[in-house]
């Protein structure tokens, strides 16, 4: 009986191993199929914000507020994020249509590329007087002040003139133009590249980024993905690598070989942010009402997912307090909380490959261990009994067969005190 309880015990817990991993398994699957993007995405209700075509969005984080180009209300729209229930404050008007945005958070203003070729210049400082308006505009192109973008080390402003074909310096100190790089054909968009002190832009025409050295104002590379069209562009300056929107695709850019990975996992777009607290780019694919999409990337170019969204979002834009992405939506936002969704580690992409084949084996060692251990514990227990025990079961197995043969012989014996029936 020892050895019953022991093989019962041992195949008890093999067992009980092999549901419990079974069920890990299982229940990895099923975290992995809740963490996508979509299921992250909040639609929140803002009625002066929808339907209305956004051409760009920015955040200033310090101050837990949101920009909005708001192009056909010529106004820039002012949301307060500083809870993840965003209220509306105000509009701010500019005059003409705001094609572009970026925030000075260290000189507390508000950029706003306009469609005049002017750039407006907005007071973010809550004690101004002027807070909330425009202080100064500057005369940045003769057509179109297109995409913004500041850098914070050098206090500057890049204006892409889109149309213009150049690319302008602004000083944000005193709002004047330091230097114009004439590129001489339609541009995207400009961006500053802290990793190395260089300038790049996106050039359509010639399916390539350009890199502008500032102290010459000379392009002194060009990186050419061709059929890409590139537009929209964010730099991730740690790594030197840069994130476009094609025409029908997503470009990264190695800033420093010049070397290009195109991939369709999002279907080309518009604005592209990167931001460096969360070490993620977002891409704002707007196309119709099926097709549109914001797209997550991690700080690397690996795509992390991507939902669904309004064609009238161009841009996206982060808020590193509370760990969300802002777009517009179909009601007035939509807010994505890309680190739930984020793709799973190597290690259980590994295990949940293995599990397919450590699985089935698993079931299979535990079924054979029962099937060997059980006939082995019968035959133990037969071995156990002595010669004087086999020798009782053979001399009473012996009486019972010579008592049938007797009675087949002499008729059943008639106990004493019965008589036979008549």
């Amino acid at each position: 009986m020892e050895c019953v309880k022991a093989a019962g015990s041992l195949f008890g817990t093999l067992a009980a191993i092999g549901v419990q991993v079974m069920a890990g398994l299982a229940g990895a699957v099923v975290l992995g199929a809740c963490a996508s993007c979509e299921s992250t995405v909040r639609q929140l209700a803002l009625p002066s914000l929808a339907a209305t075509p956004i051409d760009a969005v920015a955040t200033d984080n310090a101050s837990h507020r949101l920009y909005l180009a708001d192009g056909a209300g010529r106004a820039v729209d002012v949301v307060d994020i500083s809870t993840t229930t965003p209220e509306f404050v105000r509009t701010i008007g500019v005059g003409h249509a705001p094609l572009g945005l970026a925030v000075a958070p260290d000189l507390h203003r508000l950029y706003a590329g306009l469609s005049n070729g002017g750039v407006a210049v907005i007071d973010t400082e809550p004690s101004s007087p002027k807070f909330m308006q425009v202080v100064a505009t500057i005369a940045a192109a003769t057509t179109v002040a297109d995409l913004l973008d500041y850098s914070p080390a050098r206090r500057q402003l890049l204006v892409t003139t889109a149309t213009d074909g150049q690319v302008v310096v602004v000083n944000a100190v005193n709002n004047g133009v330091s230097a114009v790089y004439p590129i001489g054909v339609p541009l995207g968009q400009a961006r500053f590249n802290s990793g190395d002190g260089k300038v790049y832009v996106t050039v359509p025409s010639a399916d390539a980024i350009y890199r502008i050295d500032p102290s010459s104002g000379k392009v002194t590379r060009k990186m050419v993905a061709k059929g890409c069209h590139p537009n929209g562009l964010a730099i991730n300056p740690t790594r030197n690598l840069a994130l476009v929107t094609c025409r029908g695709s997503v470009g990264l850019f190695d800033l420093e070989t010049g070397g290009s990975t195109i991939t369709r996992v999002v279907q080309g777009g518009d604005i592209v942010t990167y931001d460096s607290a969360a070490d993620q780019f977002a891409v704002a694919s707007p196309h119709d009402v099926h097709d549109s999409a914001i797209g997550v990337f991690a700080g690397d170019g690996t795509f992390i997912g991507s939902v669904p969204s309004s064609p009238y979002a161009h841009a996206a834009a982060f808020d590193t307090a509370h760990g969300l992405i802002y777009a517009v939506g179909a009601s007035g936002l939509m807010t994505i909380a890309p680190g739930a969704c984020l793709p799973p580690p190597n290690w259980l992409k590994f295990v949940g490959g293995l599990s397919f084949f450590v699985v089935p084996l698993l079931a299979a060692a535990l079924f054979l261990l029962w099937y060997a251990k059980r006939p082995r514990d019968l035959s133990k227990r037969r071995s156990e009994r002595s010669y004087h025990d086999l020798q009782q079961e053979d001399l009473a197995f012996e009486r019972e067969r010579m008592r049938d043969f007797e009675d087949s012989v002499l008729g059943p014996q008639v106990n004493p005190g019965m008589q036979p029936e008549p």
